[in-house]
């Protein structure tokens, strides 16, 4: 479990993406809330899920998941505030829906240098969420291949069959792009205190 500090961290993150690519099932699972109806809610607007994960040194952070629309042409004018004093972005999609590359790279442009954003790669993560399509074992059909290979990337097997090795196994990816956005924000807060 994580160790409990005076000064527990707090950092945002938006979770962005095509529609259907497992956004919110992400953010569930990591608050330990995979719903027993599996169907296809959209997501309207922006859903805040809260839920502390492991910081750099093993401390709690408590961790704001901003789920974002999937639906880019409605939403788009509402990226600034959505994106507001976010620490780190996930890009998530279906590694088993083709062609998807193209729009990854628009929703990981328009959240990484939205407003006053610069993210740093470090503090992205590309998260293919495999949910097995074609078969018990069938690997990705489209893994990325493209500009995004430049950023931290993982694929993760999700099984509604095996809730707590999802949540694990989402966790340890997500864990990563916490503590670099905890490093971060350190650095940036440092910086500005020394002028």
């Amino acid at each position: 479990p994580p160790r409990r500090s005076m000064s527990t961290s707090t950092v945002k993150i938006c979770v962005v993406g095509p529609q259907e690519g497992g956004k919110t099932l992400l953010c569930k699972l990591l608050a330990e809330q995979l719903p027993a109806d599996r169907g296809y809610y959209p997501t309207k607007g922006l859903r805040i899920q809260e839920v502390e994960r492991i910081g750099p040194g093993g401390i709690a952070v408590n961790v704001q998941l901003r789920d974002c629309s999937g639906d880019f042409g409605a939403y788009s004018q509402c990226f600034p505030a959505m994106a507001l004093d976010m620490d780190g972005l996930i890009v998530v999609y279906d590694p088993d829906e083709e062609g998807k590359e193209p729009e990854l790279e628009r929703w990981h442009e328009a959240f990484s240098t939205v407003g006053d954003a610069r993210l740093d790669p470090s503090q992205c993560l590309v998260l293919g969420i495999h949910r097995g399509r074609g078969g018990e074992g069938a690997p990705p059909k489209f893994p990325i291949t493209g500009k995004l290979t430049k950023l931290p990337n993982a694929v993760v097997k999700v099984s509604g069959d095996d809730a707590v090795g999802s949540a694990r196994r989402v966790g340890v990816e997500v864990d990563r792009c916490v503590q670099h956005a905890v490093t971060r924000k350190r650095e940036a807060e440092e910086n500005r205190l020394l002028g």
